[in-house]
């Protein structure tokens, strides 16, 4: 599961026509669906289920520090803009969470993908 670990939540963004000074460039943009779940698992980006994840072009852009969200899942919604994430690995033999180790204490070795 992604987990966003820099992120702002902009609040009551209206798709289509919203202009948002924004210093820094978006890694990901989502719009939240579940806050509670969301802050509950640390900022997990699970979509359809803390967020719906946001196409880049289609349903953001950000262009000289100017964000423009135009969804089509709402007309107004929260949005989670995230700055950096990481991506959490799950022991498949015990089912604990072997982020940030690559070694789960039950033995098993974590198949971290390499993101290059």
């Amino acid at each position: 599961m992604l987990i966003a670990t820099e992120f702002e939540i902009l609040r009551r963004v209206p798709a289509g026509t919203s202009r948002i000074k924004l210093p820094r460039e978006p890694l990901r943009v989502a719009t939240l669906l579940n806050e509670a779940l969301f802050l509950e698992t640390g900022g997990g980006l699970a979509h359809w289920k803390t967020v719906f994840l946001e196409d880049r072009v289609h349903d953001w852009n950000w262009r000289e520090g100017v964000f423009r969200y135009y969804s089509r899942v709402a007309s107004q919604a929260d949005v989670v803009v995230v700055y950096s994430e990481v991506e959490t690995q799950y022991c498949p033999m015990c089912g604990k969470q072997t982020y940030p180790k690559a070694l789960c204490d039950c033995g098993w070795r974590a198949q971290m993908l390499d993101k290059t």
